[in-house]
């Protein structure tokens, strides 16, 4: 590969244009030392570094200099002075290592040539670098012009069209490696048959897009959005700044040192993009004065949306709808953005003060507006017929996303009347199903699948409600800035079907995601967080949850698609003696009901969340309105009649009127409509209020069956579905499955009653599964037990129930 011809030839020139062609002199120079061969060589990926120091170690073999290519086998502190230590990508040497080089590099008479990217330098290679720069100025290898190459070619007895080279290097940007792939793939000393490079330039865009498949996702997406135009505008959300993201997509030779796009880069990029991603990410330039015009700036609100930057996309759009007119979906951005920030109210006045004029647009201003509790609002869809004397309107087939709003449009409606019709839930399953078929992306102010799995809960209908979000989740519902939402309410569902484990994989997922929690997601998250500490955990974990959890929910506005979470803290609020927090808030959401004519779908859980609230801080006046208003419903839906009989047998059971028969009827009919939870807690009481032991293990029985604790509902989940580093039924092979939830509870300093109330089972059994204990462990007394659980169990791989209450 190399050359050392003729007078005026420049050493090391390789049969390929590289971008350290241009350095050959530099090169030749550090190849003839005089003294220690020492330099820094600088460059973004692509850039000839590599090449340069594989030109520069022949170049001293041939001229006798040892050298050494620096690997995993280099002992770098027994390597001699003389001997040049070649270091190539000085980025990725780990920090051990990199420390030897200083020591190396602090050693004027010691050679070594380090090369490195100029993004992002650890504090140690910054000192490696000045070190270096204080023998030698350093190497700097970047873009590449067309006198570099002219001199190549001509070197090479070669040569291309002057058109063709100004063209290659207008497309690559003078980038050192997509100069040396363009220069391989173009014809030379020939003709050029394809002016325009088509073939060469879909074979750089190869390349390109194969580059940025294999980057990390942050950076594939700071390049994305430079390229369709948003990037600059300052709505990309990490922790990482936007000079950084530069720095170091240059550094990957994607980007120009500016932030600029390189053409082909930008070509490639919006040729791989789908339309709808283009679109949403801003693709359109400036108008012809340089300034965004309207079409643009919805474009990055858009973008901004899609982020989960919401303050920027609001920043874009109030300039926005002071346009006249605004641009169609402005409204529609503006609208979903202001329920993600929890105020579904502020959402419908954008529709109100910009009517929608499309049927898609008017069934997104009937979510939000029957979100708000406006259903006044609500307009008819727009007549298709033409007016007197006018030529009919030109008719088109609906698209999968046209009959998808129009399914959630008929089935919204209809969960609002008092007797629902029997279609209403299927009608809003299908919508969410064909909607998530569509691959729409646009924002909403409420996902399809959240709607319908909310009225399916409603309807008591749980499987359904799971089988619609879990549809959601796999087929990736609304697209990115979905995501969260669905997996936040996946685990919801989960935990109403005593499905812990799965609850928390599904939080834990939607916790990872990158993009910023909006409001309305947040109070989902902490409802899921509070509620699993209530039913997983003891009061203690509780009360720590609802503080963590009370002051970021306060201040959201309530909607009618947030009352199931709502009405899952209002319950837990008063368990923790809380009456105030959330007043307000239940006030709020029962006003929004009334308003809407109190839709039994839509309605019953708050109502059931109220009978609640009674119980738990021991006011009997508190109950009256919700029974009333239960009974009331239970004329026209099963839900609110399982519901108003369970709270009159919880009544007569804290009044001590314990009929068994009656109490697990009533907390099994409970189970069947999703309440499983409280049908364990009715079951609970009773058993605490029975007078009859049997009794008492009769209902402690099936409160078991309707709430296991953590542990043995993971043990009940199929093995797919169990992570795999659980713990075995029996830890150690010593306890059973209910002595190890009674043990745990034990080290926890829990009494006996403590310890029932929290597994539902009674003292007498729980001193009975002690005294077993003690005799596996060969105990000899309290302390002893609590020293030799401590060995057996690790406590932070399982938990047990929270108590009934």
């Amino acid at each position: 590969m190399i050359q050392t011809g003729g007078p005026g030839e420049p050493i090391g020139v390789l049969t390929h244009f590289t971008g350290a062609q241009h350095a050959w002199r530099e090169t030749a120079a550090l190849a003839s030392p005089s003294g220690p061969v020492r330099a820094f060589v600088v460059g973004p990926a692509g850039s000839g570094k590599s090449t340069l120091l594989s030109q520069l170690q022949d170049l001293l073999t041939l001229r006798g200099v040892p050298s050494t290519q620096l690997d995993t086998t280099t002992d770098i502190s027994t390597l001699p002075p003389t001997d040049v230590l070649l270091v190539d990508d000085l980025h990725l040497v780990d920090d051990e290592r990199t420390q030897l080089l200083l020591a190396r590099c602090a050693t004027r008479d010691a050679s070594i040539v380090v090369a490195s990217r100029p993004w992002r330098h650890s504090s140690l290679a910054t000192d490696i670098a000045r070190h270096l720069e204080r023998s030698a100025p350093p190497v700097v290898l970047g873009l590449v012009t067309l006198a570099d190459v002219t001199a190549y070619l001509g070197h090479r007895g070669q040569s291309v069209e002057q058109a063709c080279l100004d063209h290659l290097l207008t497309l690559t940007g003078g980038v050192g490696w997509l100069v040396s792939k363009a220069l391989a793939i173009h014809e030379s000393s020939a003709p050029c048959r394809d002016p325009q490079h088509q073939d060469l330039v879909r074979g750089l865009e190869a390349r390109i897009l194969h580059r940025l498949d294999t980057a990390e996702e942050p950076l594939r997406r700071w390049v994305e959005l430079s390229c369709v135009g948003g990037a600059g505008d300052g709505f990309f959300s990490d922790d990482v700044s936007a000079d950084d993201r530069i720095a170091e997509a240059y550094a990957e030779g994607l980007l120009l040192r500016n932030g600029s796009p390189v053409p082909v880069v930008r070509s490639a990029v919006r040729g791989a993009l789908p339309a709808y991603r283009v679109l949403a990410l801003g693709a359109a330039g400036p108008d012809a004065d340089g300034v965004p015009g309207p079409d643009l700036v919805l474009r990055r609100a858009l973008a901004a949306w899609h982020a989960g930057a919401l303050d920027q996309a609001s920043s874009l759009l109030d300039a926005l709808l002071a346009e006249d007119p605004v641009p169609a979906g402005g409204a529609d951005v503006a609208a979903a953005v202001w329920a993600a920030r929890g105020l579904m109210a502020t959402g419908s006045s954008v529709y109100s003060a910009l009517p929608p004029d499309s049927p898609s647009a008017l069934v997104r201003a009937a979510i939000a507006h029957v979100g708000a509790g406006f259903a006044e609002q609500l307009r008819p869809a727009p007549e298709t017929t033409a007016e007197p004397g006018q030529p009919e309107p030109r008719r088109s087939a609906p698209c999968t996303l046209d009959i998808a709003l129009q399914l959630l449009d008929e089935g919204l409606r209809a969960s609002l009347l008092p007797t629902p019709p029997s279609f209403t839930v299927t009608r809003l399953v299908r919508a969410s199903e064909l909607y998530t078929s569509s691959h729409a992306t646009d924002p909403l102010p409420e996902l399809p699948a959240v709607i319908a799995a909310s009225v399916a809960l409603g309807a008591g209908e749980l499987s359904t409600a799971q089988h619609v979000i879990d549809a959601a989740v796999a087929g990736g519902q609304g697209g990115r800035w979905a995501r969260r939402r669905l997996l936040l309410w996946q685990a919801f569902v989960a935990l109403q079907g005593e499905r812990p484990s799965e609850a928390r994989a599904s939080l834990e997922e939607a916790t990872a995601l990158p993009t910023p929690v909006s409001a309305r997601d947040e109070l989902i998250r902490q409802t899921i967080l509070v509620t699993l500490a209530r039913r997983y955990q003891d009061l203690a974990a509780l009360e720590a949850a609802w503080a963590q959890a009370h002051e970021g929910i306060r201040h959201i506005d309530v909607d009618l698609y947030t009352l199931l979470p709502l009405s899952a803290l209002v319950s837990a609020a008063a368990r923790v003696g809380d009456a105030t927090t959330l007043s307000a808030h239940f006030a709020q959401g029962l006003a929004l009901l009334e308003r809407l004519g109190s839709p039994p779908l839509w309605s019953l859980h708050l109502r059931w969340a109220g009978v609640q609230q009674g119980i738990l801080l021991d006011k009997p006046e508190l109950l009256g309105p919700h029974a009333k208003a239960l009974v009331v419903a239970s004329t026209s839906l099963k839900v609110a009649e399982v519901m108003a009989h369970a709270g009159g047998i919880w009544v007569s059971v804290l009044s001590g009127n314990v009929e068994p028969d009656s109490v697990e009827e009533a907390a099994k009919a409970l189970s069947t409509i999703g309440l499983a939870w409280d049908g364990a807690r009715l079951a609970a009481h009773g058993a605490g209020r029975a007078t009859d032991r049997r009794v008492s293990a009769r209902l402690l029985t099936v409160a078991r069956q309707l709430h296991p604790t953590a542990e043995e509902a993971r043990r009940s989940e199929p093995a797919s579905q169990t992570p795999k580093d659980a713990p075995s039924a029996a830890e150690g092979s010593l306890l059973s499955d209910r002595e190890l939830d009674v043990a745990l509870l034990v080290m926890q300093g829990k009494t006996y009653a403590e310890i029932g109330q929290t597994i539902f089972i009674s003292p007498r059994t729980v001193e009975h599964h002690v005294s077993h204990i003690k005799r596996r462990l060969s105990v000899t007394s309290r302390s002893d037990l609590i020293a030799k659980l401590r060995v057996v169990i690790d406590p932070s791989r399982h938990q047990v129930g929270s108590e009934h209450r």
